[in-house]
């Protein structure tokens, strides 16, 4: 062997030496951390909270590997990375130095996205080591440590380890966090379960609460039924007796009268309820002046109070505007029932109604109104639940003073619709105060004033005479139309159809076009359509005013006719006073007021009947209305009801077909007739139910139909017989 393969030979054996050394070295380091780890787990084990856990590691790290400084970075929600340890502590600033440099450069993100170790030396001859912190499903901080000298230090084997201790602390951070949150959760359910055991609680008690009051309100309600109908049966077996004076059949007559009367509200009082809760009641939206409204409200309970000793007063702040648009009927109710209770509870002093303004927006205002009293009081803890359904404030109360138990629930829901609160102050023995709020809108009162000015048999109005085109397709209605325009001197032209309509309107010259808007062959806005075409096919610069007339009456509808072309809209049940007013207006016609006297025949055939009995029967014929639209003639009501009969008897049986076969859009269009000439007749019922059944159908629910159709065939019933009862003969065959 020569020196040089001796050389070679020592170098060799020298390499092997130094790496079963360093094999060694890996395999000490192996077993370590294998020794190690049933310490590290127990650390873990008992770390309650990140700090802990991260101290844990930085531990087991330093039983592997001889970092002098490391530290642990936790992710932020917004992605962001916050130095949360150092070790050692004093340490903190150099090290998130050396982060923040690497932040800058880069190394930080690369680190970030890779799963072993980055090993980047430093100027001073060390080398940083940065690794994440991360499960499979997501990353919770970055671990950085500084080692002494270059990157060899830290080999394969090493690396791994590295890696196994910081996956391990990944886990055991997601770990407290999932318990944390189990925790949480667990603590939050038992808080759920005991507010939900606590409303459980409350609803069992509010339910026992309610039954208890139900079936109070039911044994009262008997009570209340059963008084009035046992004066009706007594008083009535006496003067079927006979024998008795003049004086005392009066007698007797008027204790019946009263008793129907009473009954009669406590009916209304159920069925404007259940209408109520069963979403089928409507509130309108005309013009009416609340000043006149409130007078007219008052001057019916005035006796009530003056036989009581009560001074009843009344104040209007003159911001209320004159004019108002909403459903003037169910603010009535509401204040007559307020009034009517501080009556009821009052013994002396008096009773205050103030209107107001709460706020006052471009087109619509808030009213507030107080209703105030110097009676007995409520107690502070039935304040807020005599607006309850079946509630008195004390059931003593009911067998005091009597009633429902309805009437406050149902202005409960009344101002509600009219999208107002209801509230009240009392003190018991000093008196109370009832509060409502109701959102309305601005009125005309130009309109107001015309309105008014026809609201008596002498007020007429005279207009230039004009050439009209009326397109109806019920008789009823063209000849309701007829009764309010010819005595004014006007000349209409009728067409039963669009089609036939838009013939005429090309044959000869119209001032202005009334039409309806569902008719056969061609409705009322084709028609416009095509009258539109035909004006501007033959050059004219100046349309013929189109306004409709129709018993739909969304704020969508009246859009729907301006985009066919219409000028105008008015909603049936047309008023004399608005028809007459919108042919002033697109005619260029001055108005003027003649007051035309009724002669002597005239008031002795008009059938009289009291206040109470018109207030009875109005909601079934509304006989003022109908006798406003004919000018005061009383003698054409016969022909105008036998002209309704006619053509809404046919409607009726269409109804009943289009149910059999299914038929939602015939219901529809037949319910939508009968609303319209309902309307014009003031068969108040039979439109409100006509008008429910065609909502209904339009939205494809017929499971109703039945029942609303057998209503409707009542209502008709009921009208025919109410019209009989005042005097009118009727050939309805």
């Amino acid at each position: 062997m020569t020196e040089q393969d001796m050389t070679r030979s020592a170098e060799f054996l020298e390499e092997r030496v130094s790496y079963l050394e360093e094999s060694n070295q890996r395999f000490m380091s192996i077993l370590e951390m294998l020794a190690s780890s049933s310490e590290f787990q127990g650390d873990l084990s008992r770390a309650k909270d990140q700090a802990g856990i991260f101290k844990a590691t930085a531990n087991q790290l330093r039983r592997l590997f001889p970092f002098q400084t490391m530290g642990f970075l936790d992710s932020q929600s917004d992605g962001s990375f916050e130095l949360v340890v150092a070790d050692p502590t004093d340490t903190h600033d150099t090290l998130q130095t050396l982060i923040d440099a690497r932040m800058m450069d880069g190394t930080f993100a690369w680190a970030l996205n890779r799963n072993q170790a980055v090993l980047v030396p430093t100027d001073k001859g060390e080398t940083l080591v940065l690794q994440v912190v991360a499960t499979q499903s997501c990353v919770r901080g970055m671990f950085a440590g500084m080692l002494p000298g270059h990157s060899a230090t830290l080999d394969a084997p090493s690396l791994n380890a590295l890696s196994i201790v910081l996956y391990t602390c990944a886990y055991a951070l997601e770990s407290t966090i999932l318990y944390g949150m189990l925790h949480d959760h667990a603590q939050h359910l038992e808080e759920r379960v005991l507010l939900r055991t606590r409303d459980l609680e409350e609803a069992r008690r509010q339910a026992e609460a309610a039954s208890l009051a139900k079936s109070d309100f039911l044994a009262n309600m008997s009570h209340e039924i059963r008084t009035p109908m046992n004066g009706v049966m007594g008083m009535t077996e006496l003067l079927l007796q006979g024998g008795l004076t003049p004086q005392k059949e009066n007698l007797y007559l008027h204790a019946i009268k009263d008793s129907a009367d009473s009954l009669m509200l406590i009916i209304n009082d159920i069925l404007d309820f259940s209408k109520i809760e069963a979403g089928k009641f409507t509130l309108e939206k005309i013009p009416f002046g609340l000043r006149d409204l409130l007078e007219r409200c008052l001057s019916m309970l005035r006796i009530k109070t003056e036989e009581k000793g009560l001074k009843l007063l009344h104040q209007v702040d003159p911001a209320v505007p004159a004019c108002l648009i909403g459903d003037q009927g169910r603010l009535r109710q509401v204040l007559i029932n307020l009034v009517g209770n501080a009556i009821k509870f009052c013994q002396e002093g008096q009773i205050s109604v103030d209107v107001g303004l709460a706020s006052r927006e471009e087109d619509e205002i808030v009213l507030h109104v107080r209703v105030s009293d110097t009676g007995i009081g409520i107690a502070e803890e039935a304040c807020q639940r005599i607006f309850n359904q079946f509630e008195q404030a004390d059931s003593s109360t009911t067998r005091k003073f009597g009633g429902t138990g309805l009437g406050l629930a149902i202005c409960k829901k009344l101002v509600e619709l009219m999208d107002g609160k209801i509230w009240v102050e009392s003190r018991l023995g000093v008196g109370s105060c009832f509060h409502f709020t109701a959102r309305l809108l601005l009125g005309n009162e130009e309109l107001l004033l015309a309105d008014q000015e026809m609201g008596t048999v002498s007020g007429q109005h005279q207009q230039t005479p004009l050439t009209i085109l009326l397109a109806d397709d019920v008789e009823i209605n063209r000849a309701l139309a007829q009764a309010i325009l010819e005595p004014q001197g006007h000349r209409l032209t009728f067409a039963i159809d669009g089609l036939k309509a838009l013939e005429a309107f090309k044959s000869n010259q119209f001032d202005i076009v009334l039409m309806d808007i569902q008719m056969p062959e061609m409705d009322g806005l084709q028609a416009t359509r095509a009258i539109r075409e035909y004006e501007r096919s033959m050059g004219r610069t100046a349309p013929v005013p189109v306004i409709a007339m129709t018993a739909f009456a969304g704020s969508e509808d009246r859009q729907i006719c301006i985009d066919a072309g219409m000028n105008d809209y008015l909603t049936k049940p047309i008023k004399p006073a608005q028809l007459l007013l919108i042919l002033g207006k697109f005619c260029n016609n001055r108005t003027v007021a003649q007051q035309i006297e009724p002669g002597p025949d005239e008031v002795k055939t008009t059938p009289q009947a009291t206040p109470q009995e018109q207030d009875d029967a109005v909601a079934v014929f509304a006989q003022h209305e109908l006798l406003e639209r004919l000018g005061g003639r009383a003698e054409m009501i016969p022909r105008f009801v036998a002209l309704f009969c006619k053509g809404v008897l046919p409607q009726l049986e269409g109804l009943i077909s289009a149910l059999a076969e299914e038929d939602a859009d015939g219901v529809r269009r037949h319910a939508h007739a009968i609303k319209g000439s309902a309307g014009n007749i003031a068969a108040q019922r039979m439109q409100q139910t006509a008008a429910m059944m065609e909502k209904a159908a339009k939205e494809g629910d017929l499971s109703q139909a039945p029942q609303s159709l057998a209503a409707l065939q009542l209502e008709y019933k009921a009208f025919i017989d109410a019209v009989g009862t005042l005097g009118f003969l009727v050939e309805t065959g």
